[in-house]
């Protein structure tokens, strides 16, 4: 029986039954845009897009209305932004619209729609959180604007800047810790519930230095210590209480004003906290989404 190796029809070598195909590695974030678009297009025809958006227009012009017949409407403004619109509605609307891109693509087996180009799963992680962060911090910025309008307080626009600025930043800082907590655990959406109505709040309402384990006192720093000068020019009870230390917009009745609750953060501080967290938070959730296996359909 002969042992020769086949040869091909012109030359005596052999020829390999598998050639080795060679890949180009793919240049950092190449293929953004194709992500970003897909990403934008499938947020914006979802209910929860809708939902969200209208809630919280909804929710601002309730709270502007209601506050512009208040007595002081200043100070109402003041509370509402300080602990409602930065402490709680700016987290949710983080969480609705920013969370759950990453997830997406793995739950609804759309992962296989990128690899045709392909784009690296980084590529694929940061687009998606920029595709959803982006209409958040534009509803963030709508709640506090719209709400700011119609409670009638005439703030100087430098001032009414400057609070947007800190919305749409809570909204990155927050959207960054959502979004990597829905790479790190399958139930994305309940650990950012757990985070801002337990975490969140255990911390905020331990009076001290522990406050400032909550990443909302941060941004609510920056909106004090940035916003405080103007709405007390217009508010002599705002007036007091950035005369007392601006520790606290809390009312009264409450242990924060029994035990004295740690000041607000400096700016320089909140800052770097914020940047921190939310660099911190995008590079462990992609460095865990590179190492994960992702089970596709047949």
């Amino acid at each position: 029986m002969s042992t020769e190796k086949p040869i091909d029809a012109v030359g005596s070598q052999p020829t390999p039954r598998f050639a080795p195909i060679e890949t180009r590695r793919l240049r950092p974030l190449e293929h953004f845009s194709v992500v970003f678009g897909w990403g934008l297009r499938r947020l914006f025809k979802t209910k929860k897009f809708v939902w969200t958006v209208g809630l919280a227009i909804a929710v601002a012009t309730l709270a502007g209305i209601a506050i512009s017949g208040m007595k002081d409407p200043a100070y109402d403004l003041w509370d509402f932004l300080g602990t409602s619109a930065l402490g709680v509605c700016v987290p949710l609307i983080a969480l609705a619209l920013a969370a759950g891109g990453f997830g997406e693509e793995v739950s609804e087996q759309t992962l296989v729609f990128h690899l045709v180009r392909p784009i690296s799963r980084t590529t694929l992680f940061v687009a998606r959180f920029v595709a959803g962060i982006g209409p958040a911090i534009a509803a963030a910025c709508a709640l506090c604007l719209v709400a700011t309008i119609l409670s009638g307080v005439g703030l100087p626009l430098a001032t009414v800047g400057l609070l947007l600025a800190t919305a749409a930043l809570g909204t990155v800082v927050v959207g960054a810790v959502y979004y990597a907590l829905a790479a790190l655990f399958r139930r994305g959406l309940v650990a950012g519930l757990v985070y801002t109505f337990v975490i969140e709040v255990f911390f905020q309402f331990i009076p001290g230095s522990v406050q400032k384990l909550a990443l909302s006192h941060h941004v609510r720093s920056l909106f004090h210590r940035l916003c405080d000068a103007d709405f007390a020019s217009l508010s002599p009870r705002i007036a007091r209480a950035v005369e007392r230390g601006n520790t606290s917009v809390i009312k009264a009745r409450r242990i924060q004003d029994i035990v004295a609750p740690e000041p607000w953060s400096t700016i320089p501080h909140a800052l770097l906290v914020c940047g921190i967290v939310a660099l911190a938070a995008l590079l462990i959730g992609a460095r865990t989404i590179r190492r994960r296996d992702f089970a596709l359909k047949d």
